[in-house]
C-alpha cells in the first residue's frame, strides 16, 4: 500500500517500462525493480481494468463497471484518483492569506469550487492512445466567481484565452464538451472570486466528468447509488426500478419497505405521502352492446400515495351505467361501440348508421 505502479512514456520503438512509484516521497524504500511494460498498442475492452501488478486485462467485479476506452468519474466521495487540487494567491490579492485549505472539496455527486478570494486549479492528466473527446457537466451560477478550463497538451499547446471562460449557467446544468489530442493532455479547471468582503458566494459545480480515447484504466469504477451490475465484467451499471433503491458498488437492488416508495434510479426510499383528490382521475367505459357506459375512477400511475394514511382520500366507487351520448355529427356508432368518422360518399348527424349520399344531374343551359 506504500506504492503504486506506472507506466513509462513510450519510446520510438512503441514500448515502455512499468516502474513503482512510491505514495509518499522518502516513505519507504526497497522498490521492486522497473520491469519491461505491455507494448503501447494495448488496451483493455470494455468491462475489463489493466491489473498493473500482473500487466493482464482482468474482468471488473460486480458492482463495478469500465468502459474499457473511456474514463467515468461520477461519484466524489473523495478525490478520485489523479485528480489534484491546490490553492494560491492571486497576484492582486492579500499576500499574507493562506490558500492552501482554498481547493475544489468532493461533496459526493459533484465537487465544489472554492469561494474565497484564493485561486483553487483542480487538474486531471490522462494520456491517450488515440484523439478522444472530454464531456462534463457544470453548474456556474455565481458571476462574483471567474471560472475557466483550458487544457495543455504534449506540444505545450493551450485552449485558446477567449475559450477559457464558461458562461454563466442560467437555471440548470451545463453540458460541456472538447476534443482532446493523442497524447498526452492535462486538464485543468480554475476558479478565483472577486467578491465584496463577507458576501455570500456560491461556488462552481462539477460532476459526470467523461474522456474517451485512453488505452485502458487501471481500476473499476463502483456502482452509483441508484445502479448496480450483477455479474462480473460490466460495461455500464443498471438503473434499479421504480420502488427499489441501491447504494454504492451494488450487485443487487433491495425492495422499499410497503411505506415508502422509490422512482427508478433511486439512492433511497421516501415515506408515501397521503392521497389526495389530485391522485386520481376518472373516464368512461366504452359503449357496451347494450348501448351503455360507466363512469370510473383510476390512480394516477405509477401510485405512489398512500391510502391507510390519516387524512388520505379513498378512491371513488364507480358510477351508474349510463346511456351513450351520440357520436359527433359526421362519426356513427359502429359494432364495438365506438365512433368512427364516416367514409367517402356518406353522412351522419351522430345518432344512427351512416346514410349513402345521392348524387343529381343538373342540366344547364348556357
Amino acid at each position: 500500500s506504500d506504492y503504486h505502479f506506472e507506466y513509462t512514456e513510450c519510446d520510438v520503438l512503441g514500448s515502455r517500462w512499468r516502474v513503482a512509484i512510491p505514495n509518499k516521497a522518502e516513505t519507504c524504500t526497497g522498490l521492486p525493480d522497473p520491469v519491461k511494460g505491455t507494448q503501447c498498442t494495448f488496451s483493455c475492452s470494455e468491462g475489463e481494468f489493466l491489473d498493473m501488478q500482473s500487466q493482464q486485462c482482468q474482468k471488473c467485479a460486480a458492482g463495478t463497471f469500465s468502459l474499457g476506452t473511456s474514463i467515468a468519474f461520477e461519484e466524489w466521495d473523495s478525490l478520485p484518483t489523479g485528480f489534484i487540487t491546490h490553492g494560491v494567491t492571486t497576484n492582486e490579492g492579500n499576500a499574507f492569506i493562506n490558500c492552501s485549505n482554498s481547493t475544489w472539496t468532493p461533496k459526493g455527486e459533484y465537487v465544489a469550487s472554492n469561494t474565497d478570494e484564493c485561486t483553487a486549479t483542480l487538474s486531471y492528466a490522462v494520456s491517450l492512445k488515440k484523439p478522444g473527446v472530454l464531456s462534463f457537466e457544470y453548474f456556474y451560477p455565481d458571476s462574483s466567481i471567474y471560472f475557466e478550463f483550458f487544457v495543455q497538451n504534449d506540444q505545450c499547446q493551450s485552449t485558446d484565452s477567449e475559450r477559457r471562460w464558461m458562461r454563466i449557467s442560467e437555471s440548470s446544468w451545463s453540458h460541456y464538451k472538447v476534443e482532446l489530442s493523442k497524447g498526452n493532455n492535462v486538464l485543468y479547471w480554475r476558479t478565483t472570486t472577486y467578491a465584496l468582503l463577507g458576501g455570500a458566494v456560491k461556488p462552481v459545480l462539477l460532476r459526470n466528468i467523461q474522456v474517451s480515447g485512453v488505452a485502458y484504466t487501471s481500476e473499476c469504477f463502483h456502482c452509483k447509488p441508484g445502479t448496480h451490475s450483477s455479474k462480473e465484467g460490466s460495461a455500464r451499471c443498471t438503473p434499479c426500478p421504480a420502488d427499489t433503491y441501491s447504494n454504492k458498488g451494488a450487485t443487487v437492488c433491495h425492495e422499499c419497505e410497503s411505506d415508502k416508495y422509490a422512482v427508478p434510479g433511486s439512492g433511497s426510499c421516501k415515506p408515501r405521502p397521503a392521497c389526495t383528490n389530485s391522485d386520481y382521475f376518472y373516464t368512461h367505459t366504452p359503449c357496451d352492446s347494450e348501448g351503455k357506459t360507466q363512469l370510473m375512477y383510476k390512480w394516477i400511475e405509477p401510485k405512489i400515495c398512500s391510502e391507510i394514511i390519516e387524512g388520505a382520500v379513498k378512491l371513488p366507487a364507480s358510477g351508474e351505467k349510463q346511456t351513450c351520448p351520440p357520436c359527433n355529427p359526421g362519426f356513427f356508432v359502429t359494432n364495438s361501440s365506438a365512433c368512427e368518422p364516416c367514409s367517402n360518399d356518406s353522412y351522419s348527424d351522430g345518432k344512427g348508421a351512416p346514410s349513402v349520399l345521392t348524387f343529381y344531374s343538373v342540366l344547364v343551359n348556357v
